[in-house]
């Protein structure tokens, strides 16, 4: 008979914060097309998986071959995230943080859908290492409410 083992305490609430506050900042990232600001949350080596919306193929690319292709858009992006569920392990170096988001492009709401961030705790800080979303076109609802 295998032992159970008690699960891990929760986070404390700073932490989940924290973590976050770095997925926020990495949208934010996007907004500012800031390279300084990606630094800040997120590693360049790291990886994503980005599902746009209606037939078009998964495309995978590092995040910095995100950040260069981001920071030479003209349009105005303001991506945002709400109610993001945060797992963190008990050793308190991985997390992730699963959430529902909105893409608003040149003051439309552009696609919809969820966002997945990874995220390691390097040098006691919390950094983007990996990202996947799946997207879809937005009702008129959506349009409408989500801007």
């Amino acid at each position: 008979m295998w032992a159970s083992k008690p699960y891990p305490p929760s986070p404390p609430n700073d932490e989940v914060n924290s973590i976050i506050s770095v997925a926020k900042g990495f949208l934010a990232a996007i907004s500012a097309k800031s390279r300084e600001s990606f630094e800040r949350h997120c590693v360049a080596a790291g990886g994503m998986a980005l599902s746009p919306p209606g037939a078009s193929p998964l495309r995978f690319c590092t995040i910095g071959a995100f950040v260069e292709r981001v920071s030479a858009v003209k349009d105005e992006i303001d991506e945002r995230i709400w109610d993001p569920e945060v797992k963190v392990h008990g050793a308190g170096n991985l997390a992730a943080v699963w959430a529902p988001f909105r893409s608003v492009v040149n003051g439309v709401v552009d696609h919809v859908g969820v966002e997945l961030f990874i995220l390691h705790k390097i040098n006691g800080e919390w950094k983007v290492t990996g990202l996947a979303d799946s997207c879809r076109w937005p009702t008129d609802e959506e349009k409408v409410r989500l801007k």
